[in-house]
């Protein structure tokens, strides 16, 4: 089968100016596993995706991931599943904790866009100041407020400061006593993915 038929779909040439462009995403949870998932379905075929955790039960209501996975590695079942979508993409994933030591090593400098997909608020400061300093020529897009289950209009699109792009409504932390909601994480998932689509097609 022409795995090719399965993106005439796609808008024309957006499948074609996607095909090779090297997608950094950090983090396979809620945020990670979906962007990745929709920008591969949109044509993206080189992808690196880096995470520590495992998938739980409380993990199904917004992640891209399966019952039968529960107690996987996210790295390697979202691996499987992106897989089942275009067998012929080129994944590297990596299975480990990105910290202010490693990002130097782990984060290439050839990435083409990075994708900031964290829960934490450490994490996700941590690796704005490192992208600000050290990957500051690289386009890269980053969430800051999505959970609770507040309207969808609050989910906005901001530029800067530097090379960031925020998305999220900069308020409403990811944290049990907001909870998260399948239908925002994947609202905010799908910003990341189109803003990527967007520069990386330009």
């Amino acid at each position: 089968m022409n795995t090719n038929n399965c993106f005439i779909s796609n808008p024309p040439g957006i499948t074609e100016k996607l095909s090779g462009k090297h997608i950094f995403i950090a983090g396979a949870g809620g945020l990670g596993s979906n962007a990745a998932m929709l920008l591969v379905r949109a044509g993206a075929d080189f992808l690196t995706i880096i995470d520590f955790d495992t998938i739980e039960a409380a993990n199904i209501n917004r992640q891209f991931y399966f019952r039968d996975q529960i107690g996987m590695v996210k790295v390697e079942a979202l691996e499987k599943n992106l897989l089942r979508i275009n067998p012929e993409i080129n994944i590297t994933i990596q299975s480990k904790r990105l910290t202010q030591d490693n990002c130097d090593s782990i984060i290439p400098q050839t990435s083409d866009i990075i994708l900031e997909c964290f829960d934490s608020a450490e994490s996700k400061a941590m690796l704005a100041s490192f992208i600000l300093t050290r990957r500051k020529e690289i386009p890269a897009i980053t969430v800051s407020g999505l959970a609770g289950a507040g309207s969808l209009c609050t989910i906005l699109k901001t530029e800067g400061p530097g090379n960031l792009i925020i998305i999220g409504d900069k308020t409403t932390e990811a944290i049990p006593k907001n909870g998260t909601l399948s239908s925002r994480v994947m609202y905010a998932a799908s910003m990341q993915a189109h803003t990527a689509i967007q520069i990386l097609s330009q």
